[in-house]
C-alpha cells in the first residue's frame, strides 16, 4: 500500500510539471536588436510588449503604403476604375509600370501596391480617391490622428520615397497596422503570396516582397507584413503574427541589411507569442489618489508576460498606467472621476500596487490540472480496493 501511494504521489507531481512546463514555452526577453527603433504590441489590446526607442521619429519607406491602403479601402470601393495620371506613371522607384490613361480597378491598384510596392499605384490611389496627393496625405494625416490615434506621424507622400518632412514611429506603425488588420479587405491584401498580374503595361506574376509572407523564411504565425527601404531610411519591416493567445505586430526600423531586421522580426515574434497573457482590471476597481477617487467605465484588457506582477499607477489627472517588473509602460487608460458619497470600496492605486489576476487567465491552466489531479487520485483508491481485495 505504501508503494502504492508512492507511486500515486509521483504521478501526480509528474502530471503536474509537464502540464505546466506545457502552458508556457520560455522564450527570453531578446537582449539587443540590430534595428535603431523597434516595437511589438498585441494588436488586440493595444498592449507594449516589447519597445527599443519606439516613440523616435523615423522616415518609414514604403510601410507607409499600410496607411494609404487603409485609408483607401475606407474611402473609395475597390471597383471603382481609376484612370492613371501621366504624374502617377512617372512615379520614381518601385513600380507596376502603369500607363498613362491606363484604366485599372481600384483593387488591382491596391494589390500592386501591397504585395509588389508600387510607388505608381500609390499615387494613382491618392490622386483618384481625393483629387492629388498634397490634398491626399493631408486628410490621411488628419484621419490618421483622429481615427487611430497616432502622434508623432507625418507623412508628405503615399508611397515613402525620402523626404525630411515624411515621417512616423514604430508605436505609430504599429497602431495603425493594428487598426488596418481589423478590417477585411485589408487583412486580404496583407497576407498575399503571389497572385497573376495583367495590365497595359505589364503581364507577370508579382510575388510579395515580405519574405516571411513569401514563404522564403516561413513562420507559420504570420497573418500578413510589408517592407520598405530607401537609403535615408535603410530596411524597415511591419508583420503581423497570431496564435491562440495572442495577436500581434512587430515593427522594426533602420536595419542595416535584411538579414538584420528579419533576425530582429523573428526574435520578437518568438517572445511575443509564447510570453504573453491577456488579463483586466475590473470595471469595479476603484482608484484613490490626492486629487479624488477614479474608477474604469467598464473592464480594461491588457496583456503581460507569463507568471509576472505588474504595477497600477494613478496619476493625478485620473490616468491609469500599467507597468511590468522592468518598470516599462505596458498600457494605460483615462479614469473617469467619481463622487466620494457614491463610493463602496476603494483601493489605494500606487507605484507597489499589483494588478489582481482574471478568471480568464488562469482558468485554462489551473481547471485542466485540477481536472487531472482528481482523476489520478480516483485511479490510486481503485487501485488500493483492488489491492485489499487481492489479499
Amino acid at each position: 500500500m505504501k508503494k502504492t501511494l508512492l507511486l500515486m504521489t509521483i504521478m501526480l507531481f509528474w502530471g503536474f510539471s509537464t502540464m505546466a512546463s506545457a502552458q508556457v514555452n520560455t522564450v527570453k526577453k531578446p537582449d539587443a536588436l540590430f534595428s535603431k527603433s523597434a516595437v511589438l504590441i498585441d494588436s488586440e489590446t493595444g498592449s507594449i510588449l516589447y519597445s527599443k526607442d519606439a516613440h523616435k521619429k523615423m522616415n518609414p519607406a514604403s510601410i507607409t503604403k499600410i496607411a494609404t491602403a487603409i485609408y483607401a479601402i475606407e474611402n473609395s470601393s475597390l471597383d471603382e476604375t481609376v484612370t492613371v495620371s501621366e504624374i502617377a506613371a512617372g512615379t520614381e522607384g518601385s513600380t507596376v509600370y502603369l500607363l498613362p490613361g491606363e484604366k485599372i480597378s481600384m483593387h488591382q491598384l491596391l494589390q500592386g501596391l501591397m504585395v509588389n510596392s508600387g510607388n505608381d499605384a500609390a499615387v494613382a490611389i491618392a490622386e483618384h480617391t481625393v483629387g492629388s496627393v498634397e490634398e491626399f496625405t493631408e486628410k490621411l494625416n488628419q484621419f490618421l490622428k483622429d481615427e487611430v490615434g497616432v502622434k508623432d506621424t507625418h507623412f508628405v507622400n503615399p508611397h515613402g520615397l525620402y523626404d525630411k518632412d515624411h515621417y512616423t514611429t514604430a508605436y505609430d506603425m504599429a497602431k495603425i497596422t493594428s487598426y488596418a488588420t481589423k478590417n477585411d479587405a485589408f487583412r486580404a491584401l496583407f497576407d498575399i503570396e503571389s497572385l497573376e498580374w495583367s495590365s497595359e503595361g505589364w503581364n507577370t506574376t508579382l510575388y510579395n516582397h515580405h519574405k516571411m509572407v513569401k514563404g522564403e523564411m516561413p513562420y507559420p504565425e504570420v497573418i500578413g507584413g510589408k517592407n520598405g527601404f530607401v537609403p535615408e531610411a535603410n530596411h524597415t519591416l511591419v508583420t503581423s503574427a497570431e496564435n491562440d493567445g495572442v495577436s500581434v505586430v512587430a515593427v522594426t526600423m533602420d536595419a542595416q541589411s535584411k538579414r538584420a531586421i528579419y533576425a530582429d522580426t523573428r526574435a520578437l515574434l518568438d517572445y511575443g507569442l509564447n510570453q504573453f497573457t491577456r488579463t483586466y482590471v475590473s470595471k469595479d476597481s476603484d482608484f484613490q489618489t490626492e486629487n479624488g477617487s477614479y474608477k474604469l467605465q467598464s473592464d480594461f484588457y491588457y496583456t503581460k508576460p507569463f507568471n509576472q506582477s505588474v504595477n497600477e499607477v494613478v496619476d493625478k489627472n485620473g490616468m491609469l498606467t500599467i507597468f511590468n517588473e522592468d518598470n516599462e509602460e505596458i498600457a494605460s487608460t483615462k479614469l473617469q472621476p467619481v463622487n466620494h458619497s457614491d463610493k463602496k470600496q476603494q483601493v489605494l492605486a500606487s507605484n507597489s500596487h499589483s494588478a489582481g489576476h482574471s478568471e480568464w487567465e488562469y482558468s485554462s491552466f489551473f481547471y485542466p490540472v485540477f481536472l487531472y489531479m482528481i482523476i489520478l487520485v480516483i485511479a490510486g483508491i481503485s487501485m488500493m480496493r483492488l489491492r485489499e481485495r487481492e489479499y
